[in-house]
């Protein structure tokens, strides 16, 4: 009889006296903006002219020329965009991976390696990840100007003379 009972039960059970379950459909919605700025014209590629220096200004490793003043304009930031990150990369010099090596052309100067600062003065790494690198803050429809500074670095001694330059790309990252 208990055998009995249990067959019952466990047909009563799936014989559909339970409720039927329906179905409901959620719809999620959302935007993404583009929160970028337009990069001036006269800010993509571009040249900074270093001047000339004197070799024996580079008596140690490390001694750098004086810092020459860039600037790079953002136009048309989008209201969204608030803040954005500068980094530079390129082909690290050999003696220091922090400055961009030296173009090996014909007449180029060896020793020497270029390095780019923030508008404080303060190096920014070179082919840095963008967690290392400081925000600088923008306005949105608003002509922003941000200030960097390249400066020629012994980088080995003795620096013999010749013609420096070097490529750096700059990336962008906006919040």
């Amino acid at each position: 009889m208990n055998k009995r009972c249990r067959i019952l039960c466990l047909f009563a059970l799936l014989s559909g006296g339970g409720q039927v379950a329906t179905a409901a459909t959620v719809t999620v919605t959302g935007q993404v903006l583009d929160n970028t700025c337009e990069v001036d014209v006269g800010s993509k590629n571009f040249t900074v002219n270093l001047g000339a220096s004197p070799s024996k200004q580079f008596s140690r490793v490390g001694d750098p020329s004086p810092a020459v003043r860039f600037s790079i304009v953002f136009l048309r930031c989008d209201a969204s965009a608030q803040k954005v990150k500068v980094g530079f990369t390129g082909t690290a010099d050999s003696n220091n991976a922090s400055l961009l090596k030296i173009d090996a052309l014909s007449g180029s100067a060896s020793g020497i390696g270029v390095q780019i600062l923030d508008s404080g003065l303060k190096a920014i790494p070179l082919n840095a990840a963008q967690s290392e690198l400081n925000w600088n803050n923008v306005t949105a429809g608003q002509r922003n100007v941000l200030t960097f500074y390249s400066r020629m670095m012994a980088t080995q001694t003795p620096v013999s003379a010749g013609t420096v330059s070097a490529t750096a790309t700059f990336t962008l990252e906006y919040f």
